[in-house]
């Protein structure tokens, strides 16, 4: 019985819709073990749910209406993590959005968190790429200097970013490296601010040029 659910379960959808299979990738992921309840009707609501889900997926990937197609495989994933069509699609929609918008903007190292203009969405993609070179300068005597506590989680002198609710970030909001080039999943909902890591900003000399790629 338990096999015969399995099979009725997992065979929905495996049939790409042409709004996929051109761009399906070869690469199959690494699935873990199915863990399907045991009962009967409750798997019957989860593949009617599965059904209904990928086909509103579908239409939206076909109106390339990306972000709302993100959000539908990703409620069907939350259900079944290794739910392989799904997988695959949302790989597709990742690598749509992560091209969907491009801007460049500056980042000067002698200014705190600046803003970027851009508003990112909770588990979109973005990807930054990074040229030029600033100089990091602090000023000491023959005893040196104490690298502050609250400093020490990320390299001095790097680019780093946060997603803030306004264009002050907030003592709990957590930055993540950016570094010369870096992809990744928005981590909430906010407003996109850059600076270089360091105490005190005011010395340092020189600014990078930032290439944002994402849906924003």
């Amino acid at each position: 019985m338990r096999l015969a659910l399995f099979l009725l379960f997992v065979t929905i959808g495996l049939f790409p819709t042409d709004a996929f299979a051109q761009r399906r990738s070869q690469q199959t992921p690494k699935e873990d073990p199915l863990v399907l309840p045991t009962d009967a009707r409750l798997v019957e609501i989860h593949r009617e749910f599965v059904t209904k889900a990928e086909k509103l997926g579908d239409e939206y990937a076909r109106k390339k209406d990306w972000e709302k197609a993100r959000v539908v495989f990703g409620e069907v994933l939350k259900l079944v993590p290794n739910y392989k069509p799904a997988v695959e699609k949302l790989k597709v929609i990742n690598g749509e959005l992560s091209n969907a918008n491009k801007k460049v903007v500056t980042v000067e190292a002698k200014d705190g968190w600046q803003d970027t203009g851009i508003d990112v969405t909770e588990g979109s993609p973005l990807i930054f790429r990074v040229e030029g070179e600033w100089m990091l300068v602090h000023l000491s005597d023959a005893n040196g200097l104490e690298i502050p506590r609250e400093i020490r989680d990320y390299k001095l002198g790097s680019l780093i970013g946060v997603v803030a609710k306004s264009a002050t970030p907030d003592k709990d909001t957590v930055p993540f490296t950016i570094g010369t080039q870096r992809q990744m999943t928005v981590p909430q909902t906010g407003r996109l601010l850059l600076k270089m890591h360091d105490l005190n900003n005011e010395d340092n000399r020189g600014q990078v040029r930032v290439e944002i790629t994402g849906n924003f």
